[in-house]
């Protein structure tokens, strides 16, 4: 009767865990637990004029990408992972400003509210919508020196191009230490009215490599 009472008392406690953590996850719910993580990590390239192919703000935007947010998420570092940080977790520094990478919880949570049909759950939860300046601005302060690039044509779908665009006078006449370089891009080119889906001129620069050349008063570097 002992071990028959022994086992009675682990079933229950074994059907007690299984439905607590069935209970969790249902709790997980979009509002309270998933749009903080897209606030943070997504909606910089998922909104409306943004770079990614569809804006993930809205319940009713993010729920029918449900499962495909789960899969994205869930292949971590992997090839075509999101959000995109390829940074090993394991090695080197870890703590990087504006690091949009998840963590194992957050990747948990996102599979549980798939898993469980997706729950919106009460908008009283929800965190105040972001508010996005897209705007020209120098993230690094107001420079010292602005120096313009000719304007650069970028043909849609095609892939990365690595080449050199034309050079450009710095117009310093003196020796000048740089303490730090920022490259804006200027999108004049506006979405709307132009019949096409796109983002305009915006995100055409992934990143760049510069130098600077001191030329002779003849014009050879």
């Amino acid at each position: 009767m002992k071990q028959l009472n022994s086992l009675l008392v682990g079933a229950i406690a074994l059907l007690a865990a299984s439905l607590s953590t069935t209970a969790a996850a249902q709790n997980v719910t979009f509002h309270k637990d998933i749009e903080p993580i897209l606030q943070r990590s997504c909606q910089n390239c998922h909104r409306e004029g943004g770079v990614a192919p569809m804006p993930l703000v809205s319940y009713q935007q993010v729920a029918p990408f449900a499962g495909l947010i789960e899969y994205k998420t869930g292949i971590r570092d992997r090839a075509g992972a999101m959000p995109p940080w390829y940074a090993e977790k394991d090695i080197g520094i870890q703590q990087y400003k504006n690091d949009p990478s998840l963590t194992d919880q957050e990747i948990q949570a996102i599979s549980q509210w798939a898993r469980t049909g997706a729950p919106q759950g009460d908008s009283a939860d929800a965190p105040a919508p972001l508010v996005f300046d897209d705007s020209v601005k120098w993230t690094l302060g107001e420079p010292d020196l602005v120096i313009d690039t000719e304007d650069f044509f970028m043909e849609a779908g095609r892939p990365d191009w690595w080449g050199e665009i034309p050079r450009v006078a710095s117009g310093l006449t003196e020796d000048r230490y740089v303490k730090s370089v920022e490259i804006v891009e200027v999108n004049d080119v506006p979405r709307a009215g132009n019949g096409r889906d796109t983002v305009g001129g915006r995100f055409i620069f992934h990143h760049m490599i510069w130098r600077t050349e001191v030329h002779d008063e003849d014009g050879n570097a």
